[in-house]
């Protein structure tokens, strides 16, 4: 009698699990696996939107992009130096409020709703409202340094010297959700240990070095991923300042932004576009397994 049952236990078990997860299995492999699987066929032809037919050119549009597409090194490079100034500048800036954040004073949570709001709006709502703010001729900032005696005010965005630095400048301020993950990791941290560090005299900077840091860094180790994941692939924003075409002059043609221009405008071509996809995934790739090998060397366990 137990072997029957238990076999019924397992049949029904088993039908629970396909009737709960069955629709997000489903939409898994409809929005996931078979776009992963797609890309990867397309990156070995030549297919366009409108072409009649599609050839196997296998490994060619792998080499075009590593050997003969200067724009493909350029957006891999502005890629490169926007994810890596901008993510120092968010890390900074997130840990820092997040202190702030994490002080007890009347109040404190009225501040923390209204640091994190911004970051419910529509990234490129906030795109448009920056592009306004920056306008060299009707923005408010050039308006403000004129008012601090600024004779020639930056043409920030419209120049291709400082169109790049502008978008870094303003990614700065998208610290929301890694100011929460690091928001949480210090209201972790037992009160008594700086208690402790108190009595024996150690200073403020002594608490961050030996006790705040340490217990924060597996936190820190997961925003650092997080946030080179997301400056290597910003999109929104370049899109938004850079009209869709990396204007001016290139100057802000992220990778995300040079594959959508192949990808979907004439003539096309989404072959190309699927391998210069597929070399992208390998370089965040490549990034993220070096900051895994990098963390043992700054993620601790303890404090001991």
């Amino acid at each position: 009698m137990t072997q029957p049952r238990s076999g019924l236990i397992q049949a029904r078990q088993r039908r629970y699990f396909l009737s709960f997860s069955g629709i997000a299995i489903l939409g898994f492999a409809l929005f996931y696996l078979y776009p992963i699987v797609r890309t990867m066929m397309l990156s070995f032809t030549d297919k366009t939107i409108f072409a009649v037919s599609t050839d196997y050119v296998g490994v060619e549009n792998y080499m075009y992009a590593l050997t003969k597409d200067p724009l493909f090194w350029k957006s891999i490079q502005q890629s490169l130096v926007f994810a890596v100034i901008s993510g120092a500048l968010v890390l900074v800036t997130s840990l820092i409020l997040a202190m702030l954040l994490n002080t007890d004073v009347p109040g404190i949570g009225v501040f923390r709703v209204i640091y994190f709001l911004p970051f419910i709006v529509p990234s490129f709502a906030v795109g448009a409202v920056y592009k306004n703010l920056f306008n060299p001729d009707t923005g408010l900032i050039n308006r403000a340094l004129g008012l601090l005696g600024v004779r020639e005010e930056p043409l920030w965005y419209l120049s291709p010297e400082s169109a790049l630095a502008t978008m870094i400048i303003i990614s700065a301020f998208g610290f929301g959700v890694k100011m929460l993950v690091f928001l949480a990791a210090l209201q972790g941290i037992n009160k008594e240990y700086y208690e402790v560090a108190t009595v024996e005299g150690a200073s403020s900077w002594h608490k961050f070095r030996r006790i705040t840091l340490p217990l924060i860094s597996p936190m820190l180790f997961f925003n650092v991923i997080l946030i080179t994941i997301d400056g290597l692939k910003a999109f929104n924003l370049a899109f938004v300042m850079g009209n869709g075409e990396g204007f001016p002059s290139n100057s802000t043609l992220l990778f995300p932004i040079y594959m959508f221009m192949t990808a979907f405008n004439m003539p096309f071509r989404l072959g190309y576009a699927a391998a210069m996809a597929w070399i992208f995934f390998l370089i965040i790739l490549a990034l993220t397994l070096m900051h895994f090998l990098l963390s043992r060397y700054y993620v601790e366990k303890d404090i001991s």
